[in-house]
């Protein structure tokens, strides 16, 4: 849209030829942290029926009840589910969402552990685990320049190479194209 014409812009949009960029809505930032590490997420309800406390392995998009939650669901801003309607639902970044993303144990256990990301740790080859990272968490190659960045960081850091492998990660999840819809 950058080359569309500001004066254009409502034009596009009135044909659907636009698409406004928005952050991913709790239940789907929940459930691909979960993919990317190869953990669960533990939900449960105030409510005893029908369950008080959801499976191991129920994803979050598809929970059946407003009342089944996690603190993770509460702070971005799922909402309750009282009405129905869009306006219900708050996906306004604020500073708790990002410090929580940035420096939370819940995420850096997530990171350091999750089986799915501990397989790409143990390769050999620092390219292959850069590229296997881009491709888990963004479903994209690495550009060459971003091979440069984390490699050059890597080096300098005086990391392990796991310890730079989950900076690496912990920056990919923070990353605006992670959280944002594009």
């Amino acid at each position: 849209l950058s080359s569309i014409p500001r004066s254009a812009k409502p034009e596009a949009a009135k044909h659907f030829a636009s698409y406004p960029v928005r952050r991913l809505d709790a239940e789907v930032m929940i459930d691909a942290l979960s993919q990317i590490t190869g953990t669960s997420e533990q939900y449960s309800s105030a409510v005893p029926e029908p369950y008080t406390i959801m499976p191991n392995g129920e994803r979050a998009i598809a929970l059946p009840d407003g009342s089944i939650s996690s603190p993770f669901l509460e702070l971005f801003g799922r909402s309750p589910r009282n009405t129905g309607m869009e306006s219900e639902r708050n996906n306004r970044p604020t500073a708790a969402q990002r410090l929580h993303l940035l420096n939370s144990s819940q995420i850096e256990r997530r990171i350091e552990q999750g089986p799915a990301l501990q397989e790409i740790f143990r390769k050999q080859d620092p390219r292959a685990v850069l590229t296997s990272l881009y491709l888990t968490i963004l479903s994209r190659y690495p550009t060459e320049d971003e091979v440069k960045v984390a490699t050059k960081y890597a080096q300098s850091s005086g990391l392990d190479r796991r310890k730079a492998a989950i900076d690496v990660s912990w920056a990919l999840i923070n990353s605006t194209e992670f959280l944002y819809h594009h």
